[in-house]
């Protein structure tokens, strides 16, 4: 169940995400960038609102959306340190395989009364699947 509602937040997010840095951007600079932060009321905004009540507007639905994506990012953070199957929520495609990570092995180098020390095991090689034709033939 949390998987699923993840999933849906997950969309939700990207979705601010995508509108949050939209409108940041086309919001007018109060300094420092010189021309670069864009004009005031322009084309049809013009009759419909002043560039005041513009700065306005912006400024509330950039300060919601920040709240939303600050929200969505929480949920996400929560579920994905209490989801029971551990399973990504993006990335996983289905066609690569995955191997469990192999346990630690003692060192056998390291005196016997000291258990706390266990030497790195590298992952076993994977064969590929098929048989690699030679170049050139």
């Amino acid at each position: 169940m949390l998987e699923n509602l993840a999933t849906v937040v997950l969309s939700i997010h990207v979705i601010v995400a995508i509108f949050l840095v939209g409108l940041i951007l086309t919001q007018k600079s109060e300094g420092g960038m010189g021309g670069l932060g864009g004009g005031g009321a322009s084309g049809g905004m013009a009759g419909f609102l002043s560039g005041r009540a513009q700065a306005n507007l912006l400024t509330k639905v950039t300060k919601w959306l920040a709240i939303g994506f600050f929200c969505t990012s929480l949920f996400l953070a929560y579920a994905d340190s209490h989801g029971g199957a551990r399973q990504p929520l993006v990335g996983s495609g289905g066609a690569a395989t995955t191997t469990a990570p192999a346990a630690p092995v003692a060192d056998p180098a390291a005196p016997a009364g000291d258990s706390g020390t266990v030497a790195p095991v590298a992952p076993a090689p994977v064969a590929p699947t098929e048989p690699v034709a030679p170049s050139g033939q």
